[in-house]
């Protein structure tokens, strides 16, 4: 479950730096990434430790994107980094599921 999380923190910075590096600040991406970044390190807390928190962060991200792909359009990079995101999310959130009791 730690390497998801560490892989999920390393993309989720990737990203931003990328963003920020070519001066292409899309408000929508960068706020998902939050997002993303918040829940990820979150959860490392016990008490923030729900399958819920995985798999509502997941879900913000990835509308928060297809919000700036219908309105903006994007590139190759963008659609493969948005894509294995919501896979490590998906993957996090089947980890949670089996390590923990249902918790909502």
């Amino acid at each position: 479950m730690f390497i998801t999380i560490g892989a999920l923190v390393a993309l989720t910075v990737f990203d931003i730096v990328i963003h920020v590096a070519t001066d292409q600040v899309e408000p929508l991406r960068i706020t998902g990434n939050f997002i993303v970044l918040a829940s990820a390190l979150g959860v490392l807390l016990p008490r923030l430790r729900r399958v819920w928190i995985a798999l509502a962060a997941g879900g913000w991200n990835l509308v928060l994107n297809l919000i700036h792909i219908s309105a903006n359009g994007i590139g190759a990079l963008g659609v493969a980094l948005i894509a294995v995101t919501t896979v490590l999310w998906l993957v996090l959130t089947i980890l949670f599921a089996r390590a923990t009791k249902p918790v909502l």
